[in-house]
């Protein structure tokens, strides 16, 4: 695999591969020298039969020629197969934001919580600066500047990038400091900010748990990746360009950052139509 991918999408492209071999094995295909062109039509057919979703048969498929574009270059294999395969095509889903008054929601639905603190301050960093929940687990300690409000994140491919705090997440993260991890962190040498009741580092399974419990307090999906769409959004919508979105958000394509145009513009669509001129 590439270097620099997640953990995530390495093993998202393992399972893949260990999907077809499987396949294969049950064409009683079982050398990767006996694999035609004819099979790996008939596996195409045979994701679609298993009624998957664009997205994921999209993603076998690239799994598949970037695995086969590997052994032809280390000379497992000579013969191309895979060039012909076409990904389906994905529409594009408008990304999904809360307004202000349900980030406040977000917000009452940790309230009176051992982990209040922290979960506020997990709250209030993801909406104030976009941050990716990978990018939020791994931030240590150290990598805040208080005095300049400023926190230092490792994006997708190892890529760094420096990102501004709201007034509203300094606060927010210096009570959890010195208040729940302060007396949480039991482990001196623990460099994680974000950290459980037990002082080691939190994981990304503890922090879709408690945006479940936001979730079902709101009576709406909201996920870390909300608070990401809904940041971009509040700073679009009041002004910035899509050049300073890509970068705060640690976009590698401005393409990717273009989808949050039509969020903003259908938002305006919406505001006319309620609007009689």
């Amino acid at each position: 695999m590439q270097k620099g991918y997640s953990s995530h999408t390495v093993d998202a492209y393992r399972l893949d591969l260990a999907f077809f071999i499987e396949y294969c094995n049950k064409q009683n295909v079982n050398n990767i020298h006996d694999v035609k062109e004819e099979h790996l039509k008939r596996y195409i057919y045979f994701l679609k039969e298993k009624e998957l979703s664009k997205r994921t048969v999209s993603r076998k498929i690239s799994s598949l020629k970037s695995w086969w574009k590997y052994l032809i270059r280390f000379g497992v294999v000579t013969h191309e197969l895979t060039s012909y395969l076409e990904t389906p095509k994905l529409e594009k889903k408008l990304p999904n934001f809360l307004s202000p008054e349900e980030i406040d929601g977000c917000l009452e639905a940790v309230k009176g919580s051992v982990s209040e603190e922290r979960d506020c301050a997990i709250i209030e960093l993801l909406y104030s600066t976009g941050i990716r929940v990978s990018e939020l687990i791994s931030v240590d300690i150290g990598e805040i500047d208080e005095a300049r409000e400023e926190i230092r994140v490792v994006g997708k491919r190892d890529k760094e990038r420096i990102v501004i705090l709201g007034r509203q997440a300094m606060i927010a993260v210096k009570k959890y400091t010195h208040g729940y991890r302060k007396s949480h962190a039991k482990v001196s040498k623990e460099r994680a900010l974000f950290i459980n009741s037990k002082g080691g580092r939190l994981t990304v399974r503890s922090v879709q748990r408690l945006f479940q419990q936001i979730s079902n307090y709101i009576g709406k999906e909201v996920t870390p990746h909300t608070l990401r769409h809904s940041f971009a959004t509040a700073i679009l919508n009041n002004g910035a360009d899509l050049r300073t979105v890509q970068e705060l958000l640690g976009h590698t394509s401005l393409q990717t950052t273009q989808l949050y145009t039509h969020v903003t513009v259908k938002k305006l669509q919406e505001l006319i139509d309620k609007v009689r001129f």
